[in-house]
């Protein structure tokens, strides 16, 4: 068996990211109750709009960051690679960048804080004080980039589970204390900053030791600069333009609606990305090897890898997904107590993105692996900026959020469409294959488990026994619709394969 290739060691990540993913989702959810609780809806909407415009600028680091990914787990992958340079070379670049954003963020960020975000007056010296932490925590951030990616590049999962569970109890704990100070929006700014602090220096520690790879010499190999820097120019593009346009989206809803529809948003977004981690913790666990054995051109692999791990990511968030959709008011009034207005139809739109997100980033990584990118990130990305003109005069002339939130999500969805087709211009990735792997085998499965959902949940009692009765049965069932009908023989296979291995 390749190196670059074992499924064993999917199998292992996978399921310590999972146990990860178990503790850390229901104290994200308590975390998000606490903090709407303690914050009220106007100072949640607050730190909400003025995280997104640090966001806006980390999209700088992004790019270089997907760079730095690429290009050390592809070194690591080649049979003589050497990694430690292609690192010492990311820090450089990263030493610099790190002073770019740091000025623009305290001139170009600032200016827009005051003059063009709608923030109530009374909040207005909080939301400085906010702003100036989000700016430390972003640049603590940037320069640990080259450190998260020799984790993911050697595949040590068990580090990011057990120190990811350490950030969800700070953080939980932090909102907990809330309760008992005044100038709440302050202090957990203030929190949020010393917690991501102290996880980025655990994680720059834990590289050190581990990993011989993370020893720091100075070294200018002009060559691999370029090649990141040309890598990274594409995609950091790629990045302004989506964060844009997703960064946007919080901006037409401050303009059209203001804070408490961007609380709302903000609330969604948490509920989609918490369902999305059941599939990223799959998505984590094998994007190195589809990187790898391009690099080593084990194709045949790399493509299995693609395809079984898409359709994976989505059989996944059916687990949750599905049941949610029909218990969606009953599990918002267990998680916020009384929603607000919009909530029930802003989560149900978005929570459809986390699918597409899901399916997507296989094939995301696999085009990154060839390192021809420009068509694939740049022309999408151009025409998704059209979805904010048309949802603010949506907004503007239905005056109803549910219809903005449907449009922008509708958006997006044929956006990923659009991206889809790119890749199989410039990767080993085929629609037909796709069509017949991916998308016809996870509709219908679908559509066969909403059924069979619709019909316990028209049996079951709502409330909490009555939901965790309904997840239960819901989920033996989905296994068995997925093995018979998702699968392919040859993934039939593997899985008993996996399962005997277990056994014995």
């Amino acid at each position: 068996m390749s190196d670059n290739y074992n499924k064993n060691r999917i199998l292992k990540n996978s399921c310590l990211l999972y146990v990860r993913m178990l503790f850390t989702m229901w104290l994200n959810l308590w975390t998000t109750r606490l903090v709407l609780a303690n914050l009220g809806i106007e100072d949640m909407g607050v730190y909400g709009v003025v995280g997104s415009i640090v966001n806006m600028f980390m999209i700088l680091t992004s790019g270089v960051g997907t760079a730095i990914q690429r290009f050390i787990t592809f070194e690591m992958g080649k049979k003589e690679g050497n990694p430690n340079s292609i690192f010492c070379s990311s820090l450089n670049v990263i030493f610099i960048l790190s002073i770019l954003v740091l000025i623009l963020l305290e001139i170009v960020g600032l200016w827009f804080l005051n003059n063009k975000v709608n923030i109530p007056q009374a909040s207005m010296t909080a939301a400085q004080w906010v702003f100036q932490l989000s700016v430390l925590t972003c640049i603590i951030n940037v320069i640990s980039i080259p450190y998260n990616a020799l984790i993911i590049a050697h595949e040590k999962m068990n580090a990011f589970a057990f120190i990811s569970i350490l950030q969800v109890i700070l953080t939980c704990t932090s909102a907990y204390c809330l309760s008992y100070l005044d100038n709440r929006l302050l202090f957990y700014a203030i929190f949020m900053a010393l917690i991501s602090i102290l996880i980025r220096i655990i994680y720059q520690i834990y590289c050190v030791i581990k990993f011989p790879e993370a020893q720091y010499h100075f070294i200018i190999n002009t060559s691999q600069i370029r090649q990141l820097l040309k890598f990274a120019g594409v995609s950091t593009t790629s990045g302004i333009l989506q964060i844009i346009s997703s960064q946007g989206v919080t901006f037409v809803i401050n303009w059209t609606f203001g804070v408490a529809i961007n609380a709302i948003y903000t609330i969604a977004l948490q509920l989609k990305n918490s369902i999305l981690s059941f599939a990223q913790n799959i998505q984590k666990a094998i994007a190195p090897q589809i990187t790898k054995t391009y690099a080593s051109g084990e194709i045949e692999l790399h493509k299995k890898l693609i395809y079984s791990g898409s359709k994976m990511q989505v059989f996944m968030i059916y687990f949750i997904m599905i049941p949610f959709l029909f218990r969606t008011e009953y599990i918002m009034q267990l998680w916020l107590g009384a929603p607000p207005k919009y909530t029930i139809e802003f989560v149900q739109c978005i929570i459809f993105l986390s699918l597409t997100y899901a399916a997507f980033e296989p094939i995301r990584t696999a085009v990154l692996a060839t390192n021809r990118i420009t068509k694939f990130m740049l022309i999408p990305d151009i025409a998704n900026l059209l979805a904010l003109p048309l949802s603010y005069i949506i907004g503007k002339v239905t005056k109803e959020p549910g219809y903005l939130i449907f449009f922008i999500v509708i958006f997006e969805i044929l956006t990923c469409i659009l991206r889809i087709y790119y890749a199989t211009q410039v990767s080993i990735i085929k629609a037909k294959d796709l069509i017949s792997n991916v998308i016809s085998r996870s509709i219908l499965v679908a559509l066969l488990s909403s059924i069979i959902c619709y019909f316990l949940a028209k049996y079951t009692e709502s409330d909490l026994q009555g939901l965790i009765i309904l997840l239960i049965i819901n989920s033996f069932i989905l296994c068995g619709l997925i093995f018979i009908f998702g699968l392919t023989k040859y993934e039939k296979r593997q899985i008993i394969k996996l399962i005997h291995s277990m056994w014995k």
